[in-house]
């Protein structure tokens, strides 16, 4: 009876270990699949300009803000921070959520972004419905003292 009580134990263990391992992963994964979107879209705004770049973006974030108000607003910061050259990301979090508006998984990546005139800090809050296969960009925040200046 021992040895039967400790295989069931060992066995329960060895389910919470695999659920862990695997959920752990999803979140990687997802974390991965949203760098890919905010590198593509660092690659067209340096490539082919901001209205290009608007692919990425989900119809929540255009909600907010209208299209031509963004692309304004995104051409008045690269007046004041220059030409893309690089990021790097230096923060993460992955959220699984279901809402009345859905469900699906948000991250949310915080970039050091480099221009040739200032450096900045870039938030991007990125969502993928269930069932979808790419995130969208829902949130993006741009902070950087080369905005006071000039």
């Amino acid at each position: 009876m021992n040895a039967i009580h400790v295989l069931k134990s060992g066995l329960a263990c060895l389910g919470i270990f695999a659920a862990l391992a695997l959920s752990g992963c999803g979140f990687k994964e997802a974390k991965l699949d949203a760098e890919k979107v905010v590198s593509r879209h660092f690659q067209m705004v340096s490539t082919n300009g901001f209205e290009v770049s608007l692919v990425d973006y989900g119809p929540q974030f255009f909600t907010k803000v209208k299209k031509e108000d963004w692309l304004t607003t995104m051409g008045k910061l690269s007046a004041k921070l220059g030409d893309y050259r690089s990021h790097r990301v230096t923060g993460y979090r992955v959220f699984k959520n279901t809402s009345t508006s859905g469900s699906g998984t948000s991250v949310a990546l915080v970039c050091e972004t480099t221009y040739t005139k200032h450096p900045a800090q870039e938030k991007f809050t990125l969502f993928r419905a269930s069932g979808e296969t790419e995130f969208k960009i829902v949130g993006h925040f741009i902070s950087s003292a080369g905005l006071l200046m000039e």
